[in-house]
């Protein structure tokens, strides 16, 4: 077998984690020139294969259609001719547990997959085909023309796609950074009709000219031993055909000529942000300076945020709450180097100060002697992060070694293809190089406000004003002002001692060390990872902290205040692998310290002694304020999918309150308001505190951390006289049979998308474990045809989803859909999906497939755990939700295995399909700019539709036929005729009267349904709590003094 490939690197020289017990081999196949690399990995229970090609978006230029690149990354999927279905890949990876995914970038495509481990060979073989013989169905390419174009529209109104948008719009014109990258149906169907072109003959001519196996990569990952992986790769992929095509190399051309730098780009945003970013044109040193890599100790310094810092110094004048820094690679050759500033009112208009500012600390690290010492802990930290590197999920694994592997063929040496990222070389005199490049020659300057004026320039895709002004002389001119600007202090955080301690008998669950009215702390010692890392969580219940609105706003800027004031500290902390973060939670607030161990208890005394004797600065208060107030703001401007699901939570839960509502209080807050608050009332009815220790520690250490945490809050008084487990905070649940419609207009008046989230509630309690497995096993079974359905077939958006939704007591199912079209319409097509979904549960579904969903998510339930900090979030969940239920997927499982398909079938139809016995929360985000569909899309619409309900197979590219021919003579008779001839059905009366209906009224009457709600209290004084979670076992089988439970 090794007479079909080369071996560029195998196991015992490929550099590794400590703890990598996974097998590795770089081969090269000698039939195509595919480069492959191979990972074997007996313990895996998932598989994952990814392949890389190496062109991208850059490509489009050459075609002169934008989004071309992107356009086929859509299309690739839809079918080819030895698996014609164009939903066979999708359908194969979710009977086995697996979900696919891909991406364009600049000068790549990214595709990848996950499926259950004993799967891999069918996964592949369906995969390979991709690359082999691609149908490129024209059945399908409109339908993903309108995917990428919804995908488009899903961006419209993120800022951070504007801006970027803009700056390659503000690029040389004969770079590909210029460019437009998504696409939109404009680029991919009319420009292409306009000019005579058929877009998927353009595609294929792509495809053919660039899809060539020398400029692929390939990684595979899976249980079996290498030879085995070996001999598949060799027999799936081996007929990907080599046309020998060079690596596209685009250094010819400068990103930004030399007019188009020194210049200062004006544009607004959609949300109320203030931003000034310095860009610097430098050359790409990730390859060629792969060992010493000196754009990272400008990324170090730039953005370090201790005192003496540039960062320190901008919030301390008021005028930032955020600074980072670091570059960009644009291409092969070429990079950008930034400092971005979020910027406070009095920021925005002393900007030109923060732009001297900036450049003036950028010239005293550039010019000044590289610091050894400052290199020296970067190198050692890179060293350490990569010896104590966990393995990372099988799909994110092979699709980020894909997307480099070409960099081991010539450019870095093949060993170091997992640990590339370590530094390993000081090189002064490169770094004093680079930072020859970062002065304002090279520089461009953007400042980003909604209110700026003078923007009288408008960019072509996302319509974002804007305006291009030379940069003055004056704001460039060197000043001589340092500000007190100086290296940070050496890193008192860096571990030294990576000691793990030795393992003890190996437990589920962890142990109750310590437990009162006042707190309870449980404690785990790692058995699994083997890391000399750990965790500290602190749950700190403090009822007078979230009494009411008032008292929850000034929580939440409480701890806003205080992350600042510890920032300082925090920072040295996370540069060197560990964080201490704190954030309100429910009736309280949460401390969580992790990191390597070695320092944790250090950092943590120094987070609690910091917390209880704080005392709110009045200088820090107004631009901390105006913080948290912006971003509870930009909040609603977020996109639909990401803000609805928030919306729901706040509604169905005690103490949570409306975003709107926390807005106006916060706006009304003073600093007096504020430090009593923090003095007196946060703590004035106790506190319980509910504490997990976890990692690498033994039972002396969690006992000393127990004293420290003990011994911080002494002077607060316990908040229960008595321990009472059933202390936690509940949710609102629906009344059996009702159907409520929470509606919320969106802030953003230019957003064309809504959203609807169609929640329907199986039990008000969470503890019945068969519907939980049962509502599980709907998830598995429901996901490929939802997806496939609402947004492949009847293109509605870019964004569905299905899946359980927990509340804090309650279970349910819910569909998610942001579209461009009306809620309205989403409800009906929603509910008409779950009709002809229990069509299929009721008579097609079969006994294979239903053995194979329930094999699907039995291997879900048991996916091997990555990371430590993956199982102390499992811990941790299991603690604070209230349940204890530290084995709650192995006793899923026990009961999936025993479930019937008539049990199931039952169960859907009880639970889902009886609209007068469900009880469902629908909640509508709607847009207030919502387009007008045009009589062609709402008559294609309502003939698929009808299609669709009545189970006729339908084939897109005729109705688009018939659609056209309707445009001519507006005889929609003669159009249902010819339908009706077509596809032979005998209920003609039915077609052209629900056709005919659907034309003139796309959503029938009865929609929206459900009793309306358009505010929390509204809802609250109709609907009860749903009760205090109930433990599975009591508090007392975990006392650490009674091991019979482990």
């Amino acid at each position: 077998m090794t007479n079909h490939y080369t071996v560029l690197a195998d196991n015992p020289h490929i550099e590794k984690p400590l703890l990598d017990d996974r097998l590795y081999r770089l081969v090269k196949l000698k039939k195509n020139d595919l480069t492959v690399l191979l990972i074997s990995d007996p313990t895996a229970d998932k598989s994952a294969a990814s392949l890389d090609v190496g062109v991208g978006s850059f490509a489009d230029k050459q075609y002169g259609i934008s989004g071309l690149a992107h356009f086929c990354e859509h299309l690739l999927f839809m079918g080819t001719k030895k698996y014609p279905k164009e939903n066979e890949y999708s359908n194969y990876l979710a009977k086995h547990s697996g979900h696919s995914n891909a991406y364009t970038a600049a000068e790549h495509t990214n595709y990848y997959f996950l499926v259950g481990s004993d799967y891999l060979e069918g996964a592949l073989d369906r995969f390979a085909q991709f690359f082999i013989s691609p149908l490129f169905s024209k059945t399908c390419q409109d339908r993903e023309i309108n995917a990428v174009d919804s995908e488009n529209k899903k961006n419209l109104q993120n800022d951070t796609w504007r801006l970027f948008q803009l700056d390659k719009a503000t690029s040389n014109p004969l770079h590909p950074y210029n460019g437009f990258s998504t696409g939109n149906f404009e680029t991919l169907h009319e420009d292409p009709l306009a000019s005579g072109l058929d877009v998927r003959d353009v595609l294929i001519k792509f495809y053919t000219q660039h899809y060539s196996a020398n400029l692929m990569s390939l990684v595979i990952l899976g249980k079996e031993d290498l030879d085995t992986l070996s001999e598949w790769a060799i027999q799936k992929f081996s007929a990907i055909p080599n046309k020998d095509y060079p690596r596209a190399n685009y250094n010819g051309e400068l990103i930004y000529k030399p007019g188009q730098l020194k210049k200062l780009i004006k544009a607004a945003p959609i949300k109320d942000d203030h931003k000034l970013e310095l860009s610097f044109m430098v050359p790409d040193d990730m390859e060629a300076h792969w060992a010493s890599k000196p754009h990272r100790y400008f990324s170090h310094l730039l953005g370090h945020e201790s005192k003496g810092s540039l960062a320190y110094y901008l919030k301390q004048q008021g005028w930032s709450t955020d600074l980072s820094a670091g570059g960009m690679k644009v291409c092969q050759g070429c990079s950008l180097f930034y400092i971005e500033v979020q910027l406070t009112p009095q920021g925005l208009e002393n900007w030109e100060e923060i732009t001297k500012s900036a450049l003036e600390y950028v010239k005293f690290v550039a010019e000044d002697e590289p610091q050894s010492w400052v290199w020296k802990e970067i190198e050692e930290m890179t060293h350490i992060n990569f010896k104590f590197k966990q393995k990372s999920e099988a799909s994110s694994t092979v699709s980020g070694l894909s997307s480099k592997l070409f960099k081991f063929d010539g450019l870095i040496p093949p060993q170091h293809l997992l640990s590339d990222g370590v530094l390993r070389q000081f090189d002064p005199q490169l770094i004093r190089e680079y930072g020859q490049y970062l002065v304002p020659e090279n520089l461009r300057v953007t400042l980003v406000s909604q209110s700026l004026t003078g923007l009288n320039k408008v960019e072509k895709w996302y319509k974002t004003k804007y305006a291009v002004e030379d940069i003055q002389s004056d704001l460039v001119a060197p000043v001589g002002v340092l500000h007190d600007f100086h290296y940070p202090e050496e890193n008192a955080f860096i571990p030294s001692d990576f000691t793990v301690l030795s393992l003890g008998t190996a437990v589920v669950a962890p142990y109750v060390i310590s437990a009162s009215n006042k707190m309870n702390v449980w404690f785990k010692q790692d058995q699994t990872f083997k890391v000399p890392k750990g965790s500290i969580n602190i749950a700190l219940h403090l009822p007078s902290s979230n009494s009411d609105v008032l008292t929850s706003v000034l929580t939440s800027l409480s701890i806003e205040l205080f992350n600042e004031e510890i920032n300082d500290v925090n920072y040295y902390a996370l540069m060197v692998g560990m964080r201490a973060t704190l954030q309100t939670w429910r009736d309280g607030f949460v401390i969580k310290v992790s990191g390597y161990n070695d320092k944790l208890d250090t950092l943590l005394q120094h987070v609690l002694s910091e917390l209880f004797a704080f005392k709110p600065s009045a200088s820090s208060f107004e631009f901390i304020k105006y913080k948290l107030l912006n971003s509870w703001k930009n909040f609603l401007f977020r996109d639909p999918y990401l803000q609805i699901g928030l919306h729901m939570v706040h509604l169905m839960n005690e103490k949570l309150y409306d975003q709107e509502d926390k807005i106006k209080t916060l706006e009304g807050v003073t600093f007096e308001q504020l430090q009593n608050h923090f003095h007196e009332t946060i703590w004035k009815q106790g506190v319980f505190a509910e504490v997990l220790v976890h990692g690498n520690f033994d039972i002396a250490k969690a006992r000393s951390i127990k004293n420290t945490i003990s011994n911080s809050m002494k002077h607060v008084k316990p908040w229960m006289e008595e321990y009472d487990e059933k202390f936690h905070l509940e949710g609102y649940v629906l009344e059996p049979k009702e159907t409520v419609r929470y509606e919320i207009q969106l802030k953003d008046e230019q957003n064309i998308n809504s959203c609807v989230e169609y929640f329907i509630q199986i039990a008000p309690n969470a503890d019945d474990l068969k519907l939980r497995v049962l509502t599980d096993l709907l998830c598995t079974i429901i996901k490929e045809p939802c997806f496939d359905q609402l947004r492949t077939k009847e293109q509605l958006g870019y964004v569905v989803f299905s899946g359980i939704h927990l509340g804090r007591t309650s279970l349910g199912f819910r569909i998610l859909v942001q579209s461009e079209r009306t809620c309205d319409y989403l409800q009906y097509r929603i509910e008409e999906f779950l009709h002809s979904f229990g069509n299929f549960v009721n008579h097609e579904l079969t006994t294979e497939d239903f053995i194979k969903f329930k094999h699907a998510l039995k291997n879900i339930k048991l996916t091997k755990l990555k990371h430590l900090s993956e199982e102390t979030g499992r811990l941790w969940s299991s603690i604070v939700d209230g349940y204890y239920d530290f084995e709650g997927r192995t006793k899923q499982v026990e009961v999936l295995e025993n479930v019937t398909k008539s049990e199931f079938i039952d169960f859907f139809n009880l639970y889902i399909s009886k609209d007068d016995k469900t009880a469902k929360l629908i909640t509508f985000l709607r847009s207030q700019n919502p387009i007008e569909f045009t009589e062609s899309k709402r008559l294609q619409a309502a003939i698929t539709n009808y299609l669709y309900h009545n189970g006729v197979n339908v084939d897109h590219e005729y109705i688009q036929e018939l659609v056209k021919s309707y445009q001519e003579d507006k005889n929609l008779s003669r159009v249902l005729d010819q339908l009706h001839i077509e596809i032979k059905t005998g209920d003609k009366q039915g077609l052209f009267r629900e056709v005919s209906k659907r034309l003139d009224a796309p959503v029938p009457d009865i929609y929206p349904t459900g009793e309306l709600v358009v505010t929390h209290e509204q809802f609250r004084s109709n609907h009860k709590l749903g009760g205090k979670p109930r433990p599975v076992s009591p508090l007392t089988k975990f006392l650490y003094n009674d091991q019979s439970h482990l």
